[in-house]
């Protein structure tokens, strides 16, 4: 048995062809949900990368892991998916970045670590197979062993587009291609790296199978993309964006604040989306060569596979850009599951309009290897939904974003402050601010989708307003750290 978990970085669910988009090209993971099974409403529960992988590979909410933003030290480490399957035996590889800071206060005396924020750690409990978040010096090395000008060969450089001399002109500097050739990509070489790790597997012959993390930066900025991806989608075949001109001028104070003005120039806006698709189905590409080398090792049909991510991209919606915030283009995310189990095959090729969390995936992992699902994880496994022994998976999700970094800036005193929770069921969104002068959002989603008009102060709303509020404490309730009671009870 083998768990093959791929998380890409701010990738929308809308970004994949059989989720409806018939311009975009996703033929490998359309092939996935085909022999799985897809989640049309796949969330995150916290952003930005950082935070939001500390819940995922914790299966815990921000409000139990408390790493708020990038940098931001995680405790109890250990208690996280790849020390719990480290310890069963499994010994996890991670390909790619964890974006995850260790508490300084279990770091050894004299630990550069205790006086700086470092990002480029693994959790602990993964094998470091090959560590990459944007680039690193052995992709650098291969590069100079291709032939590639020492010119290239930083950080700076090697994400530049090759713009003209006299300027990009009209267009974002996104808009020409790199200047490396697509075999030699930085996805590329991630992907290599993986297909290294499943052939070698594969030739140890394990009794036990293993258990692979790769994360993709694509399609996370930088905003670029090698030939033929940079132009093969054109900016006029672009779909419109969520969004209206009256959110230029907002009411709401944290909409205000939050002055969204981007991507206002059509030409712009069009040339951000195609290279973002085009980078979309750069992953797609190689992940159909790291699918061929499962197969071709004979490890397809014996591979719980699931592809997600770590949040979204606004693209355009609302004016905005990234991910974060509170609306949906920055939260909701592809869920593919493909279990090769005859159990499974009362779902396969289905797509499920059901609501699953980002934090679901750790349990479902250890659920599928017949492993203890840890009493601290607060996730749920999404397996019984898959064997069809129960038809919906959750009612609503929750979601967490800390902005006192954006409120810093802009003058804020107290920083605990600034942090909205949102909870979102099939009819309405409420998002609740911690900020005592901020007055909450609700959308009613069944009228207004794009999530334009907020309804909070309309009187028709009271009741679900006060419902949803009441829900979101009982859900803060809920997730409590229960571990001494729990402990204590088996005693008593």
């Amino acid at each position: 048995m083998n768990v093959l978990f791929i998380l890409a970085d701010q990738f929308r669910v809308d970004c994949l062809g059989h989720m409806g988009n018939d311009v975009i090209r996703t033929p490998n993971l359309d092939r996935l949900a085909a022999e799985g099974a897809s989640f049309t409403r796949g969330f995150n529960q916290a952003a930005p990368c950082g935070p939001s992988r500390m819940c995922i590979y914790t299966s815990r909410y921000m409000c139990s892991t408390r790493a708020v933003n990038n940098f931001t030290p995680l405790r109890d480490a250990h208690e996280a998916l790849p020390q719990h399957l480290h310890d069963a035996g499994w010994n996890p590889g991670l390909v790619g970045y964890n974006d995850y800071t260790p508490d300084p206060g279990i770091l050894e005396e004299g630990d550069e670590r205790q006086e700086r924020l470092t990002y480029d750690n693994c959790l602990p409990g993964f094998e470091r197979v090959y560590y990459h978040e944007y680039d690193s010096e052995e992709y650098f090395d291969w590069l100079r062993d291709k032939g590639y000008d020492e010119s290239l060969l930083s950080h700076s450089a090697i994400h530049e587009p090759d713009v003209p001399a006299d300027g990009p002109g009209p267009h974002l500097p996104q808009h020409f291609p790199a200047k490396y050739h697509a075999e030699h990509s930085e996805c590329a070489y991630v992907t290599d790296r993986a297909i290294d790790y499943v052939r070698e597997r594969s030739s140890q012959q394990a009794d036990r199978g293993g258990v692979l993390s790769v994360n993709y930066i694509k399609p996370h900025p930088p905003n670029i993309c090698c030939e033929p991806y940079h132009d093969m989608y054109d900016p006029a075949s672009m779909p419109a964006p969520a969004r209206s001109s009256d959110e230029l001028s907002p009411k709401h104070p944290y909409l205000a604040a939050l002055a969204p003005d981007a991507l206002v120039d059509e030409q712009h806006l069009r040339e951000y989306q195609a290279c973002y698709y085009g980078m979309v189905t750069e992953v797609d590409d190689n992940l159909g060569r790291l699918f061929a080398a499962l197969e071709d090792s004979g490890q397809w049909e014996d591979t719980l596979i699931i592809f997600s991510a770590d949040h979204a991209e606004h693209l355009g919606d609302h004016y905005l850009t990234g991910k974060g915030q509170l609306y949906d283009g920055g939260m909701r995310i592809p869920y593919i599951v493909r279990d090769p189990r005859p159990a499974a095959d009362v779902t396969r090729g289905q797509v499920l309009d059901t609501f699953v969390e980002a934090i679901d995936s750790a349990p479902t992992i250890m659920q599928w290897l017949g492993e203890p699902i840890p009493d601290r994880f607060q996730g749920k496994s999404v397996l019984p939904v898959l064997h069809g022994l129960l038809s919906s998976h959750k009612q609503r999700i929750n979601y967490e974003f800390d902005y006192r970094q954006g409120a810093f800036a802009a003058g804020a005193q107290d920083p605990d402050e600034h942090l909205m929770w949102v909870l979102r069921d099939e009819r309405h969104k409420l998002v609740h601010f911690a900020d005592p002068n901020m007055p909450p959002l609700l959308f009613d989603l069944e009228r207004d989708p794009q999530e334009l008009n907020n309804v909070a102060d309309e009187g028709s709303y009271a009741e679900t307003l006060l419902k949803m509020t009441q829900q979101l404490l009982q859900w803060r309730m809920r997730h409590e750290d229960q571990r001494a009671e729990h402990w204590a009870q088996t005693l008593r």
